[in-house]
């Protein structure tokens, strides 16, 4: 919950209105839950363990229940283990109200925003926040606007391959060590790890600061990643691919993503071929898979040749 409110409490424009009350509390669910129907004394389902918005309905509401109604009510809402409340528009609370919170020690929080802002902004923080998250040793790098994810063993050229695609006009996301979380809907999305953003180890050279030299055009925070690409040493024992008819595929926290391998050798320009990988990818993400359709035509060309030996080759059976 601290985390939370510091976080989002200028971008939300959050006040506590508690300040006594410790923010130390764990948010199990990105869900957000509107208590109205609450408040009229319904608790079967209550999504308690949410955090718990109060808008315009639920404030009228509030102020025009009885003094009765109104404490028996409160003393049910505030028996429950509640993360926090949020009030949007800056509304006024009753009294009766922020004291049974501050007796049960629940943090209040008022905001100028209206309830379907603060709700989606909250949820998108919640959701990044507890998203599962690896560190992944590679570079990433965007090239255009296809997310690559560069693996291989260390000194296979990674951090070099990437210099030459910025050098090009591509953008680094994150070098050495990145950072991927999968999101919601099961896309993943890398980033660098905070401390040594924005810079490349380069073997001979040392650290070098990407944004500095070629400028802020040539990197990015974060990025979707869509295809990965494994460097590694050329072995000729190895069958690698040679049509592209069969999609492999690269497993990261349970998201299946295109994989290619490429090997390295003297005369190979890794940089370009990556490049070629990316647009190759963005085509068939747009449904032009351009093996299979080449593959496609083969076989059309073959199937007629065939069918012509055998018009030609087979005497009527009339005849």
């Amino acid at each position: 919950m601290e985390r939370l409110y510091h976080s989002l409490k200028e971008k939300l424009k959050l006040k506590l209105l508690l300040p006594g009350v410790s923010l130390e509390r764990k948010i199990r669910s990105a869900e957000i839950h509107r208590p109205g129907l609450a408040f009229t004394g319904y608790y079967n389902y209550f999504a308690f363990d949410r955090i718990q918005i109060l808008g315009k309905t639920e404030v009228s509401f509030l102020h025009k229940l009885s003094a009765r109604a109104k404490k028996k009510n409160l003393i049910k809402f505030f028996s429950y283990k509640i993360p926090c409340i949020i009030v949007s528009k800056n509304q006024k609370l009753p009294a009766d109200f922020l004291k049974l919170a501050e007796e049960r020690r629940v943090p209040i929080f008022k905001s100028p925003l209206q309830t379907s802002k603060l709700v989606s902004q909250i949820t998108v923080f919640i959701e990044e926040e507890n998203a599962p998250t690896i560190s992944l040793h590679g570079t990433f790098v965007d090239v255009y606007g296809t997310g690559i994810l560069l693996l291989g063993k260390s000194s296979i050229g990674k951090s070099e391959t990437a210099l030459e695609l910025v050098e090009r006009g591509h953008r680094l996301v994150a070098d050495d060590i990145v950072e991927i979380k999968r999101q919601s809907t099961d896309e993943l999305l890398g980033s660098s790890c905070e401390r040594i953003q924005h810079h490349m180890e380069i073997r001979g050279i040392g650290i070098v600061n990407v944004k500095t030299i070629f400028g802020v055009g040539a990197i990015r925070n974060h990025k979707k990643i869509n295809l990965v690409v494994t460097l590694e040493h050329w072995d000729q024992k190895n069958e690698y691919e040679r049509t592209g008819l069969e999609t492999q595929y690269y497993e990261i926290l349970g998201v299946k993503l295109p994989h290619l391998i490429l090997p390295v050798r003297p005369g190979r320009n890794i940089p370009v071929l990556v490049e070629i990988a990316a647009l190759n990818e963005r085509l068939k993400r747009m449904g032009d898979h351009s093996a299979r359709e080449l593959n496609r035509k083969l076989i059309e060309v073959m199937s007629g040749r065939a069918s012509g030996k055998e018009m030609a080759g087979e005497p009527s059976s009339e005849a």
